[in-house]
């Protein structure tokens, strides 16, 4: 047990740091739940027409558990993913959740409404709340509604392939990174967009 031997470093607030994890390393043990979960919804809702027939190894925490650590060879990695393995996986769960409901309800305009005053209500709270913090997380380590479905969309366009996710996650927070001038979200913006959805 390599984490067992380790000195912990207990004034620093951040918890992989006080283990002695690498960030690189706190990183990719973090995305590699995120992807293994969401990878496994995608494959119950294609191809099975009832998700409930899925085999329990598509469908369970320990089957995401299962597929998340046949993936590791690094016994640190592996160590630490059994540590924070549970709390994200559901972080997973409950934003797949979210994405269904969305791709379910999407010809309904007015749940298609309701959900973009949402999604604009919860961009301005985190740009608000962005502003207010003296240290601002790097795009990659951000965790809310929008980049978990960021994360969502990379899974899909990865045909499943772990490192195609992790390239395509770190370019878009390397871009993000780049361009911290992005506008603030527009009411007016927003309507415009949806109204001309509707005529389409």
């Amino acid at each position: 047990m390599l984490l067992a031997n380790r000195k912990f470093n207990h004034e620093t607030d951040s918890f992989h740091e006080s283990l002695g994890i690498p960030g690189d390393i706190r990183t990719k043990c973090r995305e590699r739940v995120f992807f293994t979960a969401i990878s496994n919804a995608f494959q119950r809702e294609e191809l099975f027409e009832d998700p409930d027939d899925a085999p329990k190894e598509l469908r369970t925490v320990s089957g995401d558990l299962q597929r998340c650590l046949q993936s590791i060879t690094d016994q640190l990695e592996y160590e630490y993913t059994l540590m924070i393995f549970t709390g994200y996986q559901r972080m997973a769960k409950e934003i797949f959740g979210y994405y269904k409901h969305l791709q379910e309800n999407q010809d309904n305009k007015e749940d298609r409404l309701k959900s973009m005053i949402i999604e604009l209500v919860s961009e301005m709270r985190s740009k608000h709340e962005e502003e207010d913090d003296d240290e601002e997380d790097a795009p990659i380590d951000k965790l809310d509604k929008k980049s978990m479905m960021k994360r969502i969309s990379f899974v899909k366009k990865s045909h499943h392939n772990f490192d195609t996710y992790m390239n395509m996650l770190r370019r878009w927070a390397d871009g993000n990174n780049s361009n911290n001038t992005e506008k603030k979200p527009d009411i007016d913006d927003l309507l415009r967009k949806l109204f001309s959805n509707e005529d389409e």
